[in-house]
């Protein structure tokens, strides 16, 4: 079984359990990071994700993997709100429009390659950043990362 195929079952796994909970799974990833294979679940609800929703669904997607047993390799189980998720398709670049993000580039665009600010969506073959108050189009092409992220003013205020 492939990376992707054990997204998509897990992914599958992980939505019914969600939604008993009365949450969304926003993505679902299998990646290797410095030698180790995480399996990372990004989930939402109106009025944000507590460490308890995190938790309860931990355990059931936990249970019903161990059950199912499909992943050849070990693997640790992470359950998180999706704040700093990565984007990884095209079309979550609309889904996610209006929240803030972290896109850096292979190359410089304006003389920069690192934009932060909130995303306005797609526009054919890029992705719209504004940034200060000004919208930057980043071909796709041009996207090393992006994640969406949490900016610093949520966290410690604007003080």
């Amino acid at each position: 079984m492939d990376r992707r195929q054990i997204e998509s079952r897990a992914n599958a796994i992980s939505q019914s359990a969600a939604n008993s909970l009365g949450l969304e799974v926003v993505d679902t990833e299998f990646v290797k990071d410095s030698g180790t294979w995480y399996l990372r679940v990004y989930i939402e609800k109106p009025g944000g994700v507590g460490i308890d929703d995190c938790a309860d669904l931990s355990r059931l997607v936990g249970s019903e993997l161990d059950r199912e047993d499909f992943i050849p390799q070990s693997y640790i189980l992470e359950v998180s709100s999706s704040g700093e998720k990565p984007i990884r398709r095209d079309e979550e670049y609309d889904r996610f429009e209006g929240r803030w993000a972290l896109i850096t580039t292979y190359k410089e665009i304006d003389g920069r390659k690192r934009f932060e600010g909130v995303l306005r969506g797609n526009r054919g073959d890029s992705v719209l950043i504004e940034v200060d108050g000004v919208v930057v189009q980043v071909p796709r092409s041009s996207i090393n990362t992006a994640r969406l992220a949490v900016r610093l003013e949520e966290v410690f205020g604007d003080d």
